[in-house]
């Protein structure tokens, strides 16, 4: 009778010995260390743990809020550099369950696409525990063994949402634009977020003073969680700013912006 793992595939084979090896590391992770590495993420937010923790949400569920893009996208590129420096090409591996007969190559570009923007966004702790974990000596080539799951659709909407240069090239270059709307839709952003990007992205001078002070009102601190805005400040706006607040600052009627 032929065993369960004689019935896997290669590539199944492989995400069962690294889903091993990382409950392991996990249980060996230094959390002093861990929250080291988040605070070097706050102090990119001016000390705004707060802030960071809303950051942190929305890129676990694949969140856009446009007022604090600029924000996002240097919390993305720090994590994507940690990834790199903690995880050099020999250190980790994914699969690809459609094409399991071809042994994973660190160096392969669409592997690293669909792997790490996934990772940095929906499992950054994960990253950081395994990143921290001290083994024994013996043990420690677990730590160039590490499993990480990969997603091109979650990925490709991460890259879209958070890296500034994606931002710089993807709405505003030339081609066809049902493809672009096509890709809007995948990775679910309306024209609001899609205005913010743009002109986040191509700002030629101050935003308008509604705009800098709906973003103060509601930027989180740890003496004024965000809650707070949404629980005594929200429901006192005017009804076009609680707008603005929830779906953003542009319109399909609007005008372009001067800045």
């Amino acid at each position: 009778m032929n065993s369960n793992n004689n019935d896997q595939s290669y590539a199944g084979r492989c995400a069962s010995f690294g889903s091993y090896a990382n409950s392991f590391l996990l249980k060996h992770q230094d959390k002093a260390a861990v929250e080291k590495m988040v605070e070097e993420q706050v102090e990119l937010l001016r000390g705004n743990k707060e802030l960071y923790n809303m950051i942190d949400n929305n890129m676990m569920n694949g969140d856009l809020d446009p007022f604090f893009i600029r924000e996002h996208c240097a919390i993305y590129s720090w994590r994507e550099t940690f990834f790199c420096k903690h995880f050099p090409n020999d250190a980790w591996f994914t699969v690809d369950f459609l094409n399991d007969t071809f042994p994973f190559d660190p160096e392969n570009g669409f592997y690293r696409f669909i792997t790490i923007p996934y990772q940095i966004t929906r499992y950054f702790d994960r990253v950081m525990a395994f990143a921290s974990a001290k083994v024994d000596p013996e043990l420690s080539w677990l730590k160039r063994q590490i499993y990480f799951e990969n997603n091109e659709q979650l990925s490709d909407e991460a890259e879209c949402k958070y890296k500034w240069e994606e931002l710089a090239t993807d709405f505003t270059e030339d081609g066809d634009e049902l493809e672009k709307l096509t890709h809007c839709e995948d990775i679910n952003i309306g024209f609001s977020e899609v205005a913010h990007l743009i002109v986040e992205v191509h700002q030629t001078g101050p935003k308008k003073l509604e705009e800098i002070s709906l973003k103060a009102v509601m930027i989180p601190w740890d003496f004024l969680p965000y809650n707070y805005f949404l629980d005594n400040v929200f429901d006192k706006l005017p009804t076009g700013i609680q707008t603005k607040a929830v779906h953003g600052m542009y319109d399909l009627e609007d005008d372009t912006p001067d800045n």
